[in-house]
Parts: C-alpha cells; structure tokens; sequence
C-alpha cells in the first residue's frame, strides 16, 4: 500500500510539473527568450516522476510468497477467501498481504522459558505437567484464521490457551495413582489439545481448525510435594514388611528343616549309615576290627593304633 501510495504522489508530481512545462513553454512562445530551456528540464523530470511512479505501482501489484509461507490478501475491510501460496502473486495495487508460517511450529518455541502447567487430578490434587509439541497450520484456511484470529502473533496466543485447556481438561480424567500411564495420558491431552485448536465462530459460520497437532511429548508430571513424600514412605514401608517376610520364612524353612533331621536322625538310620561307611572302608589297607558293646559297635584301627605306639 505504501508504494501505491508513493506512486500517485509521484505521478500526481509529474502531472504538476508536465502542466508547469507547458506554462513556460507557452509564455516562451510569445517572446521570452530562454524560457523554453526551462520547459523541457521540466518536461523531463516530469517523464522521470511519471516513470517512477509507474513502476512503483506495477510492483505493489507483484508479491512474492517465500517457501515456508502463506499470504492473505485484504483491503478495505474486506478479505479474499483464496489464499496466496508460495511463489510470485499479482494482486491489486491498493490491498495488502499478511503472511503466516506453514511450517511447523513448536511449544515452547525455541529460546523461550519452559512453561510448567499447573492441572488437578479426578481428587483434585494439584499437578505439574511440562508437555511439548509440534502444530501446523492448514495453507486453505489461512484467510479464515486471519478472519476470526488475526496475525501471527495472535494465532500463537490462541494455540497455548488450547494447549493449556487440552491439558488441564486431559489431567483432570486421571486420578493421583495413575501417574504410571504416561503414555495414556499423554495420548488424551493431545487428543483434547488438537479439539480444542478447532473453534466455532461466536458471528456464525461453519468451524474451522487454528491448527493441527502433530507431535505431543509429556516430559515430566510431578504430582504435590507431600504425595511424592508418601508415596516413597509407602514404597519403603513396603519393602520393609517384604524383608521382614523374608526372614520369617528363612527361619521357619531352617526350623522345618532341623524338624525333618530330627524326625530322620534315629538309632536304625544311624546304624545304617555306620554300616555304609563299613562297607566303603573295606577296600581300604588299614586292618579294621570290629568290637560289640552295648553301646553300639565301635570300631578299632589297628594300623593307626600301631603308629601311635611307635610314636611313644
């Protein structure tokens, strides 16, 4: 618009000075001498304005979209439904063009303060949830978004309300113990977050979508100071009580254990296991002698009762 503008002043100029040639052109011709020189500098400069002007018009007609973007064109109040996509445009001289990104955009944008979203749970208990993701716009829809939303600025306004409304609206359908489903919950905000980019306008007309989600990460979801601090006196409850258990079960196998020895360890068994290493000794070269007692029955090894004697 500023170069239309700048333009009709320059062709406005030329008129003025084409007019103000023909002036001095005219009072040289009834015999003022050096006047026509005057004439025709002015007649030039005039030509020089007129063509400036000309070729700033033709290019307030020439708009080029850069890759990555689309514009929307307006004048007077009034928006053109059909959107400018990437490459050069040729509108009318007197409307403007905004343009938005077709790019996808982040939250937090880069450089930005993360931003902790404070959420309830079913019991209402206080969360703090950091989430990010990636929206995008839809090209088609930018002269409505411009319509009903407004610029750029204002278009990234209204996708953090709906950010922080799909999250507080997704954390409040889970309760404290369900921490855990990260995955599940993190599914439902971005369920919630990509209906509530869609609006209806309060004027009338069909709804149309500010923007569509296309990655959502929950990073962290911190319930309130006191709940973390139960919830790890409860764990090291229960770890207590699971070591207690294990050491009462220590010692009731050890308890069972010499119960069963004692049940088993009778005058037959060990008769019989006397017996048994009886019969493995036999093919050893010690001399062995058996001696009946009413105790049992002893048994003598001559070979190491040989060597003791030598020894005295």
């Amino acid at each position: 618009m500023g170069k239309l503008v700048f333009g009709l002043i320059l062709l406005f100029a030329a008129f003025l000075l084409r007019t103000a040639a023909a002036t001095v052109a005219a009072g040289g011709g009834e015999g003022g001498r050096g006047r026509p020189p005057v004439g025709g500098l002015l007649r030039m400069i005039s030509l020089g304005f007129a063509v400036l002007g000309a070729v700033l018009m033709l290019f307030s007609s020439i708009v080029v979209i850069d890759a990555g973007q689309v514009g929307v064109q307006h004048a007077f109040g009034t928006v053109s439904p059909h959107p400018l996509l990437s490459g050069i445009r040729l509108v009318p001289p007197w409307s403007s063009v905004e343009r938005f990104s077709t790019r996808e955009e982040q939250f937090p944008e880069r450089g930005e303060q993360v931003e902790q979203i404070a959420a309830l749970s079913s019991e209402q208990m206080g969360m703090t949830v950091d989430v990010a993701l990636r929206w995008q716009i839809d090209p088609q829809q930018a002269p409505r978004i411009f319509t009903e939303i407004g610029d750029e600025n204002q278009i990234h306004s209204a996708v953090r309300n709906a950010i922080r409304k799909g999250v507080r609206d997704g954390m409040v359908r889970y309760s404290i113990n369900d921490i855990a489903k990260r995955t599940q919950i993190a599914t439902t905000m971005e369920s919630l977050v990509d209906s509530a980019l869609q609006t209806q306008p309060r004027a009338g007309g069909p709804p149309f979508r500010i923007a569509s989600v296309t990655a959502f990460f929950l990073r962290d979801l911190q319930p309130p100071a006191q709940v973390v601090q139960a919830i790890n006196n409860k764990i090291a409850q229960e770890q207590q009580i699971e070591t207690e258990r294990h050491r009462v079960e220590v010692a009731r196998l050890q308890a069972e254990q010499q119960r069963l020895l004692n049940q088993t360890l009778t005058a037959e068994a060990l008769t019989k296991q006397y017996l048994e290493v009886l019969h493995d000794m036999r093919a050893s070269n010690n001399l062995v002698i058996l001696v009946p007692t009413e105790g049992g029955m002893p048994v003598l090894n001559l070979g190491d009762l040989r060597r003791n004697l030598r020894q005295q």
